[in-house]
C-alpha cells in the first residue's frame, strides 16, 4: 500500500468542505477577520445570493504588502503563534484555514492598505493559484472579493440553494454579527440594495437595526454576573414568544455560537409561560473565562464546549427565571430600557416616594427616544427601499390628523395610509348593506318551502314523520337527555348521540371538502394583516405562499421580509392570524399534504365554534335534520377524535336490571 502526500491544492479543497459550506460561510469567515483586524466600519456586498460575488470592505489594520502572499497559505494566521495560545483564544479566527480554503474554490482578490503604508497593494488567487503582488489604489483597511464560488467544484455548486435562500442565510448570519458586535457599524447590500445597516451605537441600536424598536419594547434588558459568568442582553417578555428558534441568538465572548446547554436552560426557564409550539426570544451574550470554554471544536467555530456544563446551565437558568418570576433580585438584573414600558411585575416593587417623578422622566426619555428613532427610520427608508426597521413600524409611527390627511411624507407610509382609507370605505359600504343581506351559513337545517298567511312555522313543523327525511334506517327518536345527548332506538339497541360532536363533524366535512377543492369563498380583511419575518423564516415562507394563495389567502410582498395579507378563506375568517402564521412557520408538511395539519386544525376550530353547543334544546325538526345529515353513520367521530354516538345493546340493558344473567 502506497501512502501519498497530498498536494496543497487537494487538501485545501478538502478543508474547504468544512470551512466553506456555502456563501454564508464565506461572509462569516471574512467578516470575523475584519472584526479581529479592529475594523469599526464593515461593508458587505453580495450578488446572486453570494454565488457570483461576496465582497467585504473594512477600515481595519490591513495586511502589509510583503505579508500578502502568506494570506492564502494554509494554516497561516496572525492570531496565534504558540500552542499555549489555544488555551486562551480571544479572537474570532485562529485556525488559519479560511482564506486558503476559499481561494481553492473561488476567484479571490485582496486589496489592502495599512495606515502607515503609502499605497495599497493587491494580490489574487484563482482556484488556489496565487498571483503576484502589485500596487493598487486603496483607502486604509482591506477589501476582499470572492467571485464564482465553487466554479471549479461543480459537484459542490450543484448543492447550493436557490438565490433567495442563500441570500436569506447570509442575511441571517449578518444579523447575528451585528448583534454580537454592537459597537461596529455594518452595511449589508444584496444586489445593490441595502438590506441591513447598523451604526455602532451599542446594544439597543443593534437590536433596533435587526429587529426594530417594537421588539426592544417587548424585551427585558438584563445584565448580571454570577459564578464568574457575565450575562447581558435581551430576553423576551412573558407573552413575547416566537414560532421557531431562529429568533434566538447566543454570543459567547463576542462569538455567535449555537449551544444546547444554554438554549435548554432558557427554554426550561420559560417553560411555564410558553404556549404550544412557541419558543423564547433572546439575544444574550455570556462572558466566560477563556480557559473555561473550548472554541476549537469544529472548523466553523459555531460550536463550543464548557469545562463545566452544570455551572453554565444553572447560572443562565437562575438569572432568566428570576427575571420572569419577578423576584426582588430581578430589580438588580433588569436594566432601564427607554424604548420599553415599565413591566407590571416590577411596578409594585420599584415604587418609592419619588417614583412618580422618576416615571415622568422615564416617559419623557422614552418619547424622545422613539421620536429620534422615528426620524432615523423615515430617513433611511426613503434612501433604501429595503432598509430596516420592518414595515409594521410605520403603522405605529404614521401620523394622521383629524381630517384624515397624512402628515408623513414617506412613500411607504403614504401607501399604508392609503390602504387604511380604502378599507375604511369598504367598512362603510358593509355597514350600509347591514341587515339587507344575510350571509349563507356553512350548515343549515332543512327548511320548509310551505308558505302561509300565518306566522312562520317552526323547523319542527317541516317534518311530521321519519319518512320525511328520506332515510330508511328505522331510528326511533326517544328523547333528549341533559340537553346534550339525543337518544334513538333501533333494532333493540339504544344510541346516545352527542349533538355537538355530530354537528361539528358535519360542519367539518363540509368545509374540509371545500378546502380540498381549493375553491373556498374569501373574506377581505378590514385592515390588512402585516406579517414580519426574519431572513430564515422568509426563505421558508416563500416556498409556501403559492399554496396559501390556492387556499384563498391574498398575500403580497410588503418590503424587506414583510408580507401583507388582505384576504383569507371565509371559513377561516375568525381565526387568530398571529397564531395561524406561527403554526404555518412550524409546519414542514404544508406543501406535502392535501390539507396539512395546520389548516385542518383551524377548520376544526371553525366547525367547533359554529356547531350546536351542549345544553341547547333542539326542536324535533332540527333533530331530524341532524340525523339525516349523519346519513345513519353512528361510527362517526368528531374532528378531535371523540365519538359522535355510543351504542348500548338491549342485552346489556337487560343485564343491568338482572333480567338475564
Amino acid at each position: 500500500m502506497k501512502i501519498n502526500i497530498l498536494d496543497k491544492k487537494i487538501y485545501n479543497r478538502i478543508a474547504a468542505g468544512e470551512v466553506v459550506e456555502r456563501p454564508f460561510s464565506v461572509v462569516k469567515e471574512l467578516v470575523e477577520n475584519s472584526i479581529d483586524a479592529g475594523a469599526k466600519n464593515i461593508t458587505i456586498s453580495i450578488w446572486n445570493g453570494g454565488k457570483d460575488l461576496v465582497e467585504i470592505t473594512d477600515d481595519g489594520c490591513g495586511i502589509e504588502k510583503e505579508e500578502l502572499p502568506k494570506a492564502f497559505l494554509p494554516h497561516a494566521t496572525s492570531k496565534i503563534s504558540d500552542v499555549s495560545d489555544l488555551d486562551n483564544i480571544i479572537t474570532l479566527g485562529f485556525r488559519g484555514e479560511a482564506l486558503a480554503s476559499i481561494a481553492s474554490v473561488a476567484k479571490v482578490a485582496i486589496v489592502s492598505k495599512p495606515e502607515k503604508q503609502l499605497y495599497g497593494a493587491k494580490i489574487t488567487a484563482d482556484g488556489g493559484n496565487i498571483g503576484e503582488v502589485e500596487d493598487a489604489p486603496s483607502d486604509n483597511g482591506i477589501k476582499i472579493s470572492v467571485e464564482s464560488l465553487f466554479y471549479n467544484t461543480p459537484v459542490r455548486a450543484k448543492f447550493l440553494k436557490t438565490t433567495r435562500a442563500e441570500e436569506a442565510d447570509i442575511t441571517n448570519i449578518v444579523s447575528r454579527l451585528i448583534l454580537a458586535n454592537p459597537y461596529i457599524s455594518f452595511k449589508y447590500y444584496a444586489d445593490d440594495e441595502l438590506i441591513l445597516q447598523s451604526y455602532g451605537g451599542g446594544e439597543e441600536e443593534a437590536m433596533i437595526a435587526v429587529y426594530g424598536v417594537d421588539t426592544v419594547r417587548n424585551c427585558f434588558h438584563i445584565s448580571a454576573e454570577k459564578n464568574g459568568i457575565g450575562i447581558r442582553g435581551y430576553i423576551g417578555r412573558h407573552n413575547f414568544t416566537k414560532a421557531n428558534r431562529t429568533y434566538q441568538t447566543l454570543i459567547i465572548n463576542g462569538r455567535y455560537v449555537i449551544n444546547s446547554t444554554v438554549s435548554s436552560a432558557i427554554q426550561n426557564a420559560y417553560q411555564s409561560y410558553l404556549m404550544k409550539r412557541q419558543y423564547p426570544f433572546f439575544v444574550l451574550e455570556l462572558t466566560i473565562p477563556a480557559e473555561a470554554v473550548d472554541v476549537n471544536v469544529h472548523p466553523n467555530k459555531t460550536d463550543v464546549r464548557f469545562s463545566n456544563n452544570q455551572v453554565v446551565y444553572g447560572t443562565v437558568y437562575s438569572v432568566v427565571s428570576k427575571v420572569l418570576d419577578g423576584s426582588n433580585e430581578a430589580l438588580d438584573i433588569v436594566m432601564e430600557n427607554p424604548a420599553a414600558p415599565v413591566s407590571p411585575i416590577f411596578e409594585s416593587v420599584a415604587k418609592t416616594d419619588n417614583s412618580d417623578d422618576k416615571n415622568v422622566k422615564n416617559e419623557e426619555f422614552s418619547s424622545d427616544f422613539v421620536d429620534e428613532k422615528n426620524t432615523e427610520i423615515k430617513t433611511n427608508y426613503k434612501k433604501e427601499k429595503r432598509a430596516r426597521p420592518l414595515s409594521n413600524q410605520f403603522w405605529e409611527y404614521s401620523a394622521i390628523n383629524d381630517s384624515g390627511v397624512s402628515t408623513c411624507d414617506s412613500a411607504a407610509e403614504q401607501k399604508i395610509i392609503s390602504v387604511f382609507n380604502e378599507n375604511k370605505k369598504y367598512l362603510e359600504e358593509l355597514e350600509k348593506k347591514a341587515g339587507k343581506e344575510k350571509p349563507a351559513e356553512v350548515f343549515e337545517f332543512e327548511k320548509t318551502e310551505e308558505k302561509t298567511s300565518e306566522l312562520p312555522k317552526s323547523k319542527a313543523d317541516a317534518f311530521t314523520e321519519q319518512g320525511d327525511m328520506g332515510i330508511d334506517y328505522d331510528f326511533i327518536y326517544v328523547g333528549q337527555a341533559l340537553k346534550t345527548y339525543l337518544i334513538f332506538e333501533k333494532n333493540g339497541d339504544v344510541y346516545f348521540i352527542d349533538q355537538h360532536a355530530a354537528h361539528e363533524r358535519i360542519l367539518f366535512d363540509s368545509i374540509y371538502e371545500k378546502a380540498l377543492s381549493k375553491n373556498s369563498a374569501t373574506q377581505p380583511l378590514l385592515i390588512p394583516y402585516i406579517l414580519n419575518l426574519n431572513s430564515v423564516e422568509d426563505a421558508y415562507f416563500q416556498t409556501r405562499t403559492e399554496y396559501l394563495k390556492e387556499l384563498g389567502f391574498a398575500i403580497e410582498e410588503f418590503g424587506g421580509n414583510s408580507y401583507k395579507v388582505t384576504e383569507v378563506p371565509l371559513d377561516l375568517a375568525e381565526m387568530n392570524l398571529d397564531e395561524f402564521f406561527s403554526d404555518v412557520l412550524n409546519d414542514n408538511g404544508l406543501k406535502q399534504e392535501k390539507v396539512p395539519e395546520v389548516i385542518r386544525e383551524k377548520l376544526c376550530q371553525r366547525a367547533c365554534k359554529a356547531a350546536i353547543k351542549a345544553g341547547f334544546s333542539l326542536s324535533d325538526g332540527e333533530i331530524k335534520a341532524l340525523i339525516k345529515k349523519m346519513n345513519g353513520d353512528m361510527g362517526l367521530k368528531c374532528p378531535h377524535g371523540r365519538p359522535v354516538a355510543v351504542r348500548i345493546t338491549g342485552t346489556e340493558i337487560e343485564k343491568w336490571f338482572k333480567r338475564i344473567v
